[in-house]
């Protein structure tokens, strides 16, 4: 009879620590990680005085070329790497839950992921202190 309620106890445990687990692979972040196309960055709120400042700060819809990329790097670090009509950007990148956080030199973008399959991400991300909005369209 001891051996019979060990034995079930022992069962018990490992049934409880078998599905107590979840995978790494269904977070955020793990689906995330990795290189992603830019189909397109739609952006919104600069102002006529940015844009005369710098003239790439402008309103619209950015249609990605084939060699556009996000590469979010599974690294210790955290880093983002963006390339725009050969223009190469290098910041870092925080995900919680849906959001989405990026550094970039230009400031902090604090976005929510809206899309997320395995083949395409879509997040909304508004840069800090400004009413600039970029919705990104990345696709692999």
């Amino acid at each position: 009879m001891k051996r019979q309620i060990t034995l079930l106890g022992l069962f018990i445990v490992f049934i409880s620590v078998l599905f107590s687990c979840k995978k790494d692979d269904e977070s955020v972040k793990a689906r995330v990680t990795g290189r992603w196309s830019i189909a397109k960055i739609e952006v919104s709120g600069y102002t006529a005085a940015d844009a005369l400042a710098d003239p790439s700060k402008v309103n619209g819809t950015i249609t990605g070329l084939s060699g556009d990329y996000m590469d979010f790097k599974a690294d210790n670090d955290d880093q983002v790497e963006q390339s725009i009509k050969g223009n190469r950007t290098i910041g870092n990148y925080v995900i919680v839950d849906n959001r989405l956080n990026i550094s970039f030199a230009e400031g902090n973008y604090y976005g929510t992921v809206t899309a997320l399959t395995t083949n395409q991400l879509q997040f909304t991300a508004k840069l800090d202190k400004t009413s600039v909005v970029k919705i990104y369209s990345l696709t692999r």
